[in-house]
């Protein structure tokens, strides 16, 4: 077998790279005999909430304080382009990585990335992506990333089905957005699951992108 993976995390809105890690402890232990994961902190801060980030907001930038809400279906990001700056900047000083594995906003920035992966040489050597209770952006400027079906990576998608803060249509609505996903939905709410079906569903798709490495 090759050497492990090397796996980029993306946290959601409002945690940080450390709660992240800590929530994902059940499904990492699992798999950390096929894969490192490497975890960054959103550039943004949340206001007046301690150690809670965001990669973008979706309410105006001329607004004294800055937001993020999924179901808005705003015409500007703020805090996003300086987000994707970020990560690019990361991947060329710190990887190469083999994939991203991202939770909820930390997703939805992830499926956009895919799209870039097109014409950003940085991420030229991600080759799939795990995204945990992830949704499209509602965002009019984001359209351009999902006009054509994502097929720069191979795509693994978990989320639940009484997730009370991403409904599921917009997960599923992602997942669509993929060419050739493979999708577990699980009977809980908006966290990551570190279940033994999870386990073993996360575990399968981590030794096929080691096999798929090799044989490449």
């Amino acid at each position: 077998m090759s050497r492990k993976l090397r796996i980029l995390c993306l946290h959601g809105y409002r945690q940080s790279e450390v709660s992240f890690r800590e929530k994902t402890g059940g499904l990492r232990k699992a798999l950390k005999s096929l894969a490192d994961f490497e975890f960054i902190r959103a550039p943004h801060s949340v206001h007046e909430e301690e150690n809670s980030y965001s990669w973008f907001y979706s309410n105006p930038a001329t607004h004294h304080i800055l937001t993020y809400n999924c179901l808005d279906s705003s015409t500007e990001d703020p805090g996003f382009d300086d987000s994707v700056k970020y990560i690019l900047h990361h991947i060329s000083d710190n990887g190469p990585y083999d994939g991203v594995m991202a939770f909820s906003q930390g997703a939805c920035l992830t499926s956009m990335l895919c799209t870039m992966k097109r014409t950003e040489p940085a991420l030229s050597q991600l080759s799939f992506v795990m995204l945990f209770n992830g949704f499209r952006s509602r965002i009019t400027k984001h359209d351009k990333y999902y006009t054509d079906l994502i097929d720069t990576v191979r795509s693994l998608h978990v989320y639940g089905e009484t997730d009370e803060v991403i409904p599921l249509e917009m997960s599923e609505k992602l997942v669509s957005s993929f060419q050739n996903p493979i999708k577990f939905i699980h009977p809980g709410g908006h966290f990551v699951p570190s279940s033994a079906p999870v386990r073993k569903f996360c575990k399968e798709f981590l030794l096929e992108q080691i096999k798929l490495k090799h044989e490449s």
